[in-house]
């Protein structure tokens, strides 16, 4: 549904997107995961027919994203990543207009202001950071689109109306929509999507399947010894870090965990912590690496 094929647009070395290939199938949540300037914007405006690719091709439900532009944003449902909206307008009249627009149900409408709650008879201007996010939620997955692009889409939102928006994305999976959304918010990436992308300097470094790239990331473990002599003996004996009975270490490199578990037969171990297995820890392993080589 969601399609990049090869595609490039420079701004500057290093600095827009470079041989960008990426497929979201109905069904699927896709997340483009990287700092900023790292290409993902650049990537949904191209999508969206802001920007034309200097080669390359993206499309959206079979039409080209630039040639074809106006049937492709029939079939989107677009968040930007800054919310410009005009600022006497009030929330109400913003979703009115857009309710004409889109001729999308006033009860879809509702349903929506119930999930993401906010007094819609304020102007723009007089609103926080997060009831214009939650007017733009709402003006967004109103239009009931098959295809959503979202970028930074809990930017503003307080830990309930994040876990409501993350309620709304699995309805909208299971309905088949095809969805791709940036972010910076790992949890909420790990929780949601179905597979990620990372980016860096507008190149892909590593897409897979999310819960694959979480169980592939090197995992850091500390271990309490009951002597410090020991700790010292095994530190020596992996080629680790000693902090008094204390050994932290990673896996991955020259051993593994099964073979760290052999060795500790012979210790009198006390504890042992391992570090959180989530998406942070992906995206900073895989940075640190790019970042070495």
């Amino acid at each position: 549904m969601i399609h990049l094929d090869h595609v490039t647009k420079e701004f500057a070395p290093k600095r827009g997107l470079f041989d960008v290939s990426f497929t979201v199938e109905p069904g699927m949540v896709f997340g483009f995961i990287g700092p900023n300037g790292a290409g993902k914007s650049t990537a949904i405006r191209q999508l969206m027919g802001l920007i034309q690719a200097d080669t390359g091709r993206a499309t959206i439900g079979g039409f080209d994203c630039w040639n074809q532009s106006e049937e492709v944003k029939r079939l989107v449902g677009y968040l930007p990543g800054e919310i410009n909206l005009p600022g006497d307008f009030t929330g109400e009249q913003v979703l009115q207009l857009m309710q004409k627009l889109h001729h999308s149900s006033p009860q879809r409408q509702q349903e929506l202001l119930n999930r993401f709650p906010f007094e819609t008879k304020t102007k723009i201007r007089k609103m926080s950071k997060g009831m214009k996010q939650k007017l733009a939620l709402v003006g967004c997955f109103m239009k009931d689109a098959p295809v959503y692009l979202l970028d930074e889409p809990t930017s503003g939102l307080d830990p309930l109306m994040q876990e409501h928006f993350l309620d709304l994305i699995d309805i909208e999976r299971q309905r088949g929509k095809a969805i791709l959304m940036s972010s910076h918010h790992f949890p909420e990436m790990e929780k949601s999507c179905d597979r990620a992308a990372l980016i860096k300097e507008g190149r892909i470094i590593v897409e897979a399947d999310i819960h694959e790239l979480v169980r592939s990331s090197r995992k850091q473990y500390t271990i309490e010894f009951g002597l410090e002599a020991e700790a010292e003996q095994f530190a020596l004996q992996i080629g680790s870090q000693r902090l008094q009975k204390q050994v932290s270490f990673v896996t991955g490199h020259e051993l593994t965990l099964n073979q760290i578990i052999h060795l500790l037969t012979a210790y009198d171990v006390r504890t042992i912590q391992s570090s959180a297995d989530d998406l942070e820890h992906v995206f900073l392993h895989y940075y640190g690496e790019e970042e070495s080589s």
